[in-house]
Formats: structure tokens, sequence, C-alpha cells
């Protein structure tokens, strides 16, 4: 889930950065809701048609993001 990831992510020193597609994947969600400033470069293939690795950088979260984990933890909290 994005919220758990954006959890792990408040746990880091800032820039953060990830390898994985799966974790790239979870970083896209959180900059497109705005939660997150990230550097994610753009996917491409090399000349032989192998995928080009890439990393995404998480520069910091936004003070939507912030708000965000504190409802989450707020109505675990209630639980």
């Amino acid at each position: 889930m994005s919220m758990e990831f954006l959890r792990v992510i408040a746990e880091q020193k800032l820039p953060y950065v990830v390898h994985t597609p799966a974790d790239i994947d979870r970083v896209r969600v959180l900059r497109a809701a705005e939660l997150v400033t990230a550097f994610i470069p753009p996917s491409g293939h090399a000349p032989d048609d192998r995928a080009i690795r890439h990393l995404a950088q998480v520069e910091s979260i936004t003070a939507k993001g912030m708000l965000a984990l504190n409802k989450a933890t707020s109505a675990f909290i209630e639980l």
C-alpha cells in the first residue's frame, strides 16, 4: 500500500533512493498524489532492447504527504 511505503520513506534519511521496479512504481504513485517530490527518470531500453535499470530518488515529503501520514497514524491509534 502507498501509505505504508510513505511511512517507510518518512523513516529514512532524505534524499532516499529506491532501485526495484516495484518501489519505483510506488514512488510514482506517491508523486502523482503529490505526497512526495521525487526524481524518476523516464524508462527506456538499450539499443539491443534490454531494459535500462533505473532508480528513483525521493527528495522530500510534501506538506500534503505529512498531513496524510498524520491522519493515517491518528486513525490507527483510534482503532
